[in-house]
């Protein structure tokens, strides 16, 4: 269990260094959720199937967008508000309970973005437009983001031009500018995988999606937010 906490710890605090506002978007719902998974080693694979049906909702407009996710049953919540302007970001977690805010600007956010850009700069994407796949009535062609015989981890994804969202809604493709949005995308990191396939695109959504209720949420910092979760996984045995 403490692996795949681990793991989705490492997913969630990531996307505190993102930046949405890279690509023009339109406007629409994303729907996705994990539809597979696979690993080697039988007790991770074990633990990875409490991620199949974790869903991905990716709710975007001219002004803003929202990333919420529900995972391990509702164990884990998050929300990520991004506003395409000034950039600040409002992310709300609840973890079995325990709610906890996290604001930050642009420039809070300055030295993580340099980092995580740094971080992948031997990754490259390479397109297979002979490789097609229709996903949803959109037509898709094949993206491949990989790095040196020493990085872990790759994608292979399946992307559509067609949807004018913005690929770095997406955890792990902040650093990347992709000709199109991924429909369906394997994330391979070694030692496990995820699958994750589109299950509804709509071309509109109601502005009220973007009025998160905070109440009842404590605000802290990233570093805080860090101790806690940190402390959290120590006290819950994972």
């Amino acid at each position: 269990m403490k692996n795949i906490f681990t793991t989705l710890l490492l997913a969630i605090t990531s996307c505190m260094a993102i930046n949405l506002s890279a690509q023009d978007i339109s406007e629409g719902l994303i729907k996705m959720e994990i539809s597979d998974v696979s690993s080697e080693d039988q007790q991770i694979a074990a633990q990875l199937e409490m991620m199949k049906g974790t869903e991905t909702n990716y709710y975007f407009n001219a002004d803003q967008s929202l990333t919420t996710a529900n995972m391990m049953g509702g164990m884990i919540t998050m929300k990520n508000l991004f506003m395409n302007d000034s950039e600040a970001m409002t992310i709300l977690f609840d973890v079995m309970g325990q709610k906890m805010m996290v604001e930050s600007s642009k420039e809070d956010r300055k030295e993580a973005e340099a980092e995580q850009k740094e971080a992948m700069e031997d990754f490259e994407i390479v397109y297979d437009k002979e490789d097609t796949k229709e996903i949803l009535g959109y037509k898709c062609y094949k993206a491949t983001i990989k790095g040196g015989e020493e990085m872990l981890m790759t994608f292979e994804m399946y992307i559509s031009p067609d949807v004018k969202a913005s690929s770095k809604m997406i955890q792990g493709l902040q650093a990347f500018e992709i000709d199109g949005f991924p429909l369906e995308y394997v994330m391979d990191m070694g030692k496990m995988s995820m699958t994750y396939s589109t299950t509804e695109l709509l071309d509109k959504v109601d502005a009220n999606i973007f009025n998160v209720n905070t109440d009842g949420y404590k605000k802290m910092t990233f570093e805080e937010f860090q101790e806690q979760m940190q402390g959290m996984g120590g006290g819950l045995g994972f």
